[in-house]
């Protein structure tokens, strides 16, 4: 049985993935979510599965932040972990460093002065640019507003400016997919550009890298699972 386990990143949770999950449920896959807890006192750390199929896949699906959110066993464990949008560093060493931290202090100071409600609908609503939220998930996220974790929210962001020296632990002989927006408004292509560059540095195997036209930050109107099953086979074949 291939089984899924995910990490959205700042300011989601767990119900991110729901779209995502219905054509590995359909084909099999056994999937699980993580929760972090910015909307729910119901944090969420799932475990695969045990069994004695050598041949099944574990894999880590990572979006943006939750690359620094999820467990380093798990990566440990994975046979294949998908990064979307992810980084090591957040600030790009590039000339935007400096715009992009006082933007972070920005947001910062509105959930310290009570404003995370609004300053968190504009970050999401960019986030899915060019593209828009679904009904669904605009409805969903707005009404959990009213239960948002501020200080959890506000200790994560924090996470944003933090450099990191080294990329987190997982296993070097680890099947790694990188899938990166070409119209993403929050990550910088220099922070993306540099975490590529430490995990060729870093894996035995290549990672796979996946350009995706017309998407943002949060990816929408895709057929992930195509994606992925996709990329398994071909690189089966090679």
């Amino acid at each position: 049985m291939n089984q899924v386990i995910t990490q959205h990143g700042w300011g989601l949770d767990q119900n991110f993935w729901d779209n995502y999950k219905v054509e590995f449920e359909k084909n099999g896959w056994h999937w699980q979510d993580n929760e972090r807890g910015y909307f729910s006192k119901n944090v969420k750390q799932s475990k695969f599965i045990k069994n004695n199929l050598n041949a099944q896949i574990k894999m880590v699906l990572c979006h943006s932040l939750g690359f620094h959110l999820i467990q380093e066993n798990l990566l440990d464990e994975a046979s294949h972990v998908v990064f979307i949008n992810s980084f090591n560093n957040f600030l790009p060493s590039s000339k935007k460093r400096n715009l992009i931290y006082r933007s972070l202090k920005r947001m910062e100071k509105k959930i310290i002065l009570l404003e995370a409600e609004v300053m968190l609908k504009e970050f999401i609503r960019r986030s899915f640019l060019p593209n828009t939220m679904t009904i669904n998930f605009q409805h969903m996220f707005y009404k959990k507003l009213g239960a948002l974790n501020k200080n959890l929210l506000l200790n994560d962001l924090k996470k944003l400016y933090t450099d990191k020296n080294c990329l987190k632990s997982f296993e070097k002989n680890c099947n790694v997919i990188v899938m990166n927006s070409k119209n993403d408004l929050i990550l910088d292509q220099d922070s993306s550009d540099n975490f590529i560059e430490l995990l060729n540095k870093r894996l035995t195997k290549k990672p796979t890298v996946i350009e995706l036209d017309n998407q943002g930050h949060c990816l929408t109107n895709l057929n992930f699972y195509q994606i992925i099953k996709r990329t398994l086979y071909n690189k089966d074949e090679k």
